[in-house]
């Protein structure tokens, strides 16, 4: 009796081990969830900042045309001087909402400050006497040209549903016709969303994005892809793609969170050794 006890004690207490180990894993990927979630809202949030910058321009130019009119016309300089002040509130508005968004810089003639916490602070010229921006660590040369050679191979002889939109979409970018390329990409993957060939249709796509300077969408794209596919074919070259756009949007602060995450979850892959280089270069600017 003692012994049969004690054995349901030992089971009892490996169960309990095991149901802490199952709860630290979906933790740990609730956290990544979580994290690149968050990288999404902030590549958001870079869009609306670019969206308020250009109204910014827009506004100073027609207080520049009207304060050129004031000078030319002195009779209405008192109607000119109202409107100019009017559109000098709409910028300092807008200036304000771009200093309250996540990721933002100062917009000019604001002060540093105004900017919130733990954000990065550029400006597009330095001033006399102020050391210039780190330079951007050299470029590795995407994988993605060797995989599409690759793909195109494998898709000669496929019968997946949805081959011939893939194989267009392949066609398309080795043409580096990238838009239209995403166009099919983007088909095959709303139209057969459970096929094998969503993942690398997802990969090529947001390599197309890339490609043409679209780095916000690229960074969603390969954020999603890591997401649905965490152990996939594709998920360290897309960690390691993802990097180098932020790189390219200037943000890094993601760009080494995402090299960091490349190593820890892919470790002895090429990638991951691309990325300890990349994080030595970025640490040295």
């Amino acid at each position: 009796m003692r012994k049969t006890n004690w054995m349901i004690g030992v089971v009892a207490v490996l169960a309990a081990f095991a149901l802490t180990g199952c709860a630290d894993q979906n933790d740990m990927e609730q956290l990544n969830k979580n994290e690149f979630t968050l990288r999404g809202m902030i590549a958001s949030d870079r869009q609306q900042i670019d969206s308020l910058k250009a109204q910014v321009a827009r506004q100073n130019d027609q207080i520049e045309e009207l304060q050129h009119g004031a000078g030319a016309t002195s009779g209405n300089a008192s109607g000119v001087n109202d409107r100019v002040a009017s559109l000098e509130a709409e910028v300092k508005a807008l200036q304000a909402g771009m200093a309250a968004t996540p990721g933002a810089v100062p917009p000019p003639g604001a002060p540093a400050d105004s900017v919130g916490p733990g954000t990065a602070v550029a400006s597009a010229e330095a001033p006399a006497g102020v050391p210039a921006p780190p330079a951007t660590p050299a470029e590795i040369a995407p994988t993605w040209p060797a995989e599409l050679d690759q793909e195109i191979a494998d898709a000669a002889t496929s019968d997946e549903p949805g081959i011939k939109i893939y194989r267009e979409g392949l066609d398309a970018m080795k043409a580096a016709k990238y838009p239209l390329a995403v166009a099919r990409f983007t088909k095959l993957q709303h139209a057969y969303p459970k096929s094998p060939l969503s993942e690398p249709a997802e990969y090529f796509a947001a390599n197309a994005l890339f490609e043409t300077g679209g780095y916000d969408q690229a960074i969603l794209q390969f954020n999603d892809l890591v997401m649905r596919f965490p152990k996939g074919k594709y998920a360290s070259a897309a960690l390691l793609r993802e990097a180098q756009a932020f790189v390219k949007l200037n943000d890094r602060i993601d760009a080494r969170l995402t090299l960091q995450k490349l190593v820890a979850d892919h470790a002895g892959t090429p990638q991951a050794e691309a990325a300890n280089t990349m994080m030595k270069d970025l640490a040295s600017d």
